[in-house]
C-alpha cells in the first residue's frame, strides 16, 4: 500500500514545528500530565461556545471552516485527522494509491450505518461525488468540493470498495478529497434538487458519531447527542452542547462552558491569561496559528492597484508589529508574504518581509507620480484627480485593524475611507471583486501547500473571499499546476518555494498577522484536547476525533 507520503511528512514536520514553538509536546497542554495521556477520557457532556453565522450543519449549507467542522459531527469523510495531523482511517478502514498516482481505492468499514440504520455502501460514495460534480450539488460544497475537479470518475466495486480515477496525479488528494468531502446517503439526497435549501432531520442525517437534536440559528446553540451505533464505538463524550457566549473566557470562568478559545483577534491582556493559568482546574493549550487577517488588492481595478510599486508602498506603510501589539496585545506573528503560515514546514527562506518603512513607502508613491496636487495634505493621482480609496472590512473581525491601517496610510499621504459590512456581505463583495482594497480573514495557512494554487491562481477558487483578485502570473500558473501533479516530494517542495517567492514579490495580497492559537479547558470535565496540525478547519475545541475516542491520537 502506498499512502500519501507527502501529507504524512508534512504533518510530522508541522507537529515538530508546534513542539519547538510551544515548548511542549504537539497537541498537549503546557502541563506535563494531560488527562489524555493517562487513557481515554469520557464525559457525560462537554459545553462549548455556539457558532452563529456559520450556516446550517448540512453538507451543502455550512459557511466557512467552523461550519464545515460542525457539520462533521453528523457526517463523515473517508479519512480524518487526529493530533498527529496524519490521515487516519475513518469511514474507510483502508486505502491505497496506485504507483502512478492516478487511482485511489478505499475499503469502507463493514459495520458503517447511516443514522437511520441503513448500511453505508460504496455506491453512496460514488453517488456523493457525482452529485457534487454533475448533479444538483455542483458548486454547493464550498472548499470541501474543490478537490473533486481532479476526479475523472468514481466507481463502486461491490458494497465496500470504491475506486477514484483521477485526470492527473494529485498531491493534495487526501487533504482536498478523502479528508474533506462528506459522504451523503443516496436514499436521502437522490431526489433533492436544491441541496442548499434542505432543512430538517433529513438534511443532517449522516453516518457520523453525533445526532443533531436541536438548533437555534440566531445564537448558534446546538445540541448533539452520541450515536450509540457509531461504527467506531459509542463516543466517549455523550452530549456536545454549543451555547451562546459573547465572552468565552468569562463563561469558562463562571462555569458555563467547559472549554474556551481565545478569540483570534481578541484583545486579551496577558494578566487575564495569567489569571486563568493560576486556576488549578484550568489547563492552557497553545499552538502556532493558521488563520490570518490579510489585505487584498483588486488588481482588476486598474491604477494604482495593478502596479506592484503601489502595493509595496502600502505594505511598507503598515506597521504590522504595531498592529499585533495594539490589536492583540502581542499575541501573534506578522504573516508571510509567501502565503503560508510563518511556521509552515514548507515556508521559503529569505522572502521579503516588508517591515515598516514609511519613508520607503513615500518614495515609491512619489515614483508613481502620486503627489499632493491640490495642497490638501493627501496624495492625488498623476493626472491631479483625487485619490480616496475605500477599505472594506467585515464586522465579524476586529474594527481596530482597519482603523489603524487608515492611520498608517494617512501618515504616507493616502486618505482612506473605511467601510464595515456584515460578514455575508463582506464575503460576497470580496468574492465578486467589487472592491479596491479589502480586509479578509481566513485559515488554511498550515494545510497542504496546494492552498497557494487555489488562492493565487487565476484558475483557482473563483468567487472565494480568499482569492487573489485579478492576479495572473503565467509562470506561477505553470508551477501551481505542476506541483499538484508531481509525485516527487522534493521536486514539489522546490516548486512550492518558488511559488512563494513569486507571490511575495508580486504581492497581490498582504498577510497582516497570524494570531496564536490558545485555549483553556476544565480538566475536571474533559482532558483530551488538542489542536490539529495542518488541518485548519479541525479547530482546537471541535475536532470530533477527541470526543469519539477520548484520546489525542489513534483509537
Amino acid at each position: 500500500m502506498r499512502r500519501n507520503r507527502l501529507i504524512r511528512g508534512l504533518a510530522a514536520l508541522t507537529a515538530a514545528v508546534a513542539l519547538l514553538a510551544t515548548g511542549c509536546s504537539a497537541g498537549t497542554s503546557e502541563d506535563s500530565s494531560p488527562g489524555a495521556q493517562q487513557g481515554p477520557q469520557s464525559a457525560e457532556r462537554v459545553r462549548l461556545a455556539g457558532l452563529p453565522n456559520f450556516g446550517y450543519p448540512s453538507p451543502f449549507a455550512w459557511v466557512r471552516g467552523p461550519g464545515w467542522l460542525i457539520t462533521g459531527m453528523s457526517f463523515d469523510t473517508l479519512l480524518w485527522e487526529d493530533s498527529t495531523g496524519d490521515p487516519i482511517p475513518w469511514l474507510a478502514s483502508d486505502w491505497e494509491e496506485s504507483p502512478d498516482g492516478l487511482q485511489w481505492s478505499f475499503t469502507l468499514r463493514d459495520n458503517a450505518r447511516w443514522q437511520d440504520g441503513r448500511p453505508v455502501t460504496a455506491q453512496d460514495v460514488a453517488f456523493t461525488v457525482k452529485y457534487m460534480t454533475e448533479g444538483p450539488g455542483k458548486g454547493e460544497g464550498g472548499f470541501a468540493a474543490r478537490g473533486l475537479k481532479v476526479v475523472r470518475d468514481v466507481a463502486a466495486e461491490g458494497d465496500r470498495r470504491v475506486v477514484f480515477r483521477l485526470k492527473q496525479p494529485s498531491a493534495a488528494f487526501v487533504d482536498d478529497v478523502a479528508a474533506r468531502v462528506y459522504i451523503i446517503p443516496e436514499h436521502i439526497w437522490a431526489d433533492v434538487t436544491d441541496p442548499g435549501k434542505l432543512r430538517g432531520p433529513e438534511a443532517t442525517m449522516g453516518s457520523g458519531p453525533y445526532r443533531l437534536e436541536s438548533l437555534d440559528d440566531a445564537t448558534g446553540s446546538m445540541l448533539y447527542v452520541a450515536n450509540e451505533d457509531f461504527y467506531l464505538g459509542e463516543p466517549q463524550v455523550e452530549r456536545l452542547e454549543f451555547l451562546p457566549a459573547d465572552d468565552e473566557l468569562a463563561a469558562l470562568q463562571r462555569g458555563e462552558l467547559d472549554a474556551a478559545e481565545v478569540g483570534l483577534e481578541d484583545p486579551v491582556p496577558q494578566q487575564q491569561l495569567d489569571a486563568f493559568e493560576a486556576d488549578l482546574q484550568v489547563q492552557r493549550l497553545d499552538a502556532p496559528g493558521s488563520w490570518n487577517r490579510a489585505l487584498h488588492f483588486n488588481l482588476d481595478a486598474g491604477f494604482p492597484y495593478d502596479d506592484g510599486r503601489f502595493r509595496h508602498a502600502v505594505a511598507y506603510a503598515i506597521d504590522r508589529e504595531d498592529l499585533i501589539e495594539r490589536v492583540m496585545f502581542g499575541r501573534g506573528t506578522p504573516g508571510s508574504a509567501g502565503g503560508l503560515a510563518p511556521t509552515h514546514p514548507y515556508l521559503a527562506d529569505g522572502l521579503p518581509t516588508y517591515d515598516h518603512d514609511a519613508e520607503r513607502a513615500r518614495r515609491l508613491l512619489d515614483e508613481l507620480g502620486m503627489v499632493d496636487a491640490d495642497g490638501d495634505g493627501f496624495r492625488d493621482l498623476p493626472d491631479g484627480s483625487a485619490f480616496r480609496p475605500e477599505l472594506l472590512a467585515s464586522n465579524r473581525f476586529s474594527a481596530r485593524t482597519p482603523e489603524l491601517i487608515r492611520e498608517y496610510l494617512r501618515d504616507v499621504g493616502i486618505d482612506t475611507t473605511v467601510r464595515i459590512l456584515d460578514q455575508a456581505a463582506a464575503d460576497e463583495v470580496a468574492g465578486t471583486g467589487a472592491f479596491t482594497m479589502t480586509l479578509a480573514g481566513y485559515g488554511g495557512l498550515m494545510g497542504d501547500p496546494d492552498s497557494l494554487r487555489t488562492r493565487y491562481s487565476s484558475q483557482g477558487s473563483g468567487g472565494s473571499f480568499s482569492q487573489a483578485t485579478g492576479y495572473a502570473n503565467p509562470e506561477f500558473e505553470r508551477l501551481a499546476d505542476a506541483q499538484l501533479a508531481t509525485t516527487d516530494p522534493q521536486q514539489r517542495r522546490s516548486m512550492i518555494v518558488e511559488m512563494q517567492r513569486m507571490v511575495a514579490a508580486d504581492l497581490p495580497l498582504l498577510s497582516l498577522y497570524v494570531p496564536d492559537d490558545t485555549m483553556f479547558y476544565n480538566q475536571q470535565v474533559f482532558g483530551s484536547w488538542y489542536f490539529t496540525p495542518g488541518c485548519s478547519p479541525c479547530g482546537g475545541t471541535r475536532n470530533k476525533h477527541m470526543f469519539v475516542t477520548g484520546q489525542q491520537a489513534g483509537f
